[in-house]
């Protein structure tokens, strides 16, 4: 018979040995380096046995041990962990929106802001002005008994009629002491008005007859002068209160002769 190697009888000989601990219900274990670590297990009869998870280098139980160490398998590259999303919120936040550009704050109206509420004012003094300076041209054209300087009366009385109305319809919430300024304007427009009305009175009757008698006599003329007078006086009031107020918000600055 042919001699065997020593190597072979060596590996018979741990065969046996494995076969016989088996057999006493005992666990054999082969442990390569890096293996797992051993685990309690209940083995036979219920005794508390160590047992190895299957893994890398682990032999199971009764199997016939390797002629020669295994080469281990390559390591498996471990996964990055991802990034876990706050509770509540998702794990991608959407981007941000852009701050949408603040609305361009608009010019208040008319009532809703000092300036608005001064522009107003100063179109109704602006309107004064026109009526005051055709006022004086169209008295004399009536005393020459001139038909166009009635007209012109008529027309003007109308207009500070609606001067008037305007006035005291002003919103001057916004405006320093803007209820104490619209009072000083429409005393100012009501004395005017009464005025022009006054002449209006006096030119009505002096053309109807015929422009005779004298016209510094007639008792409408005279009211109309002195109207005119608490007209002017009015005025002065107001034209020192406006002043501030065209000041701040660059609009004329009315005298009391122009309004």
């Amino acid at each position: 018979m042919e001699r065997q190697p020593g190597w072979w009888r060596r590996a018979s000989v741990l065969v046996s040995l494995a076969a016989a601990l088996v057999a006493a219900g005992l666990t054999w274990w082969v442990v390569t380096e890096g293996g797992p670590t051993p685990q309690p297990v209940a083995g036979a009869g219920g005794s508390g046995t160590l047992a190895s998870q299957p893994g890398e280098g682990a032999a199971a139980p009764g199997a016939t041990a390797p002629a020669g160490p295994t080469a281990s398998a390559e390591p498996t590259a471990p996964v990055a962990p991802t990034a876990s999303a706050e509770p509540g919120r998702s794990a991608q936040p959407s981007e941000p929106s852009e701050p949408s550009e603040p609305a361009e704050q608009a010019e208040p109206a008319d009532g809703a802001g000092a300036g608005g509420q001064a522009r107003a004012m100063n179109e109704v003094l602006a309107r004064s002005n026109a009526s005051h300076s055709g006022l004086t041209e169209a008295i004399v054209a009536t005393s020459q008994c001139r038909r166009s300087g009635l007209d012109r009366i008529v027309d003007i009385t109308a207009g500070r009629r609606d001067q008037l109305a305007a006035a005291r319809g002003l919103a001057v919430d916004a405006l320093p002491d803007g209820a104490a300024l619209r009072k000083s304007l429409v005393a100012a427009l009501d004395a005017s008005f009464d005025a022009d009305a006054a002449f209006l009175s006096w030119a009505r009757r002096h053309v109807a007859g015929g422009c005779s008698g004298p016209v510094a006599e007639d008792r409408d003329y005279r009211r109309g002068l002195a109207r005119s007078e608490d007209a002017r006086k009015a005025k002065a009031r107001f034209a020192d209160a406006w002043r501030t107020v065209a000041k701040a918000h660059d609009l004329p600055e009315w005298r009391a002769d122009q309004i």
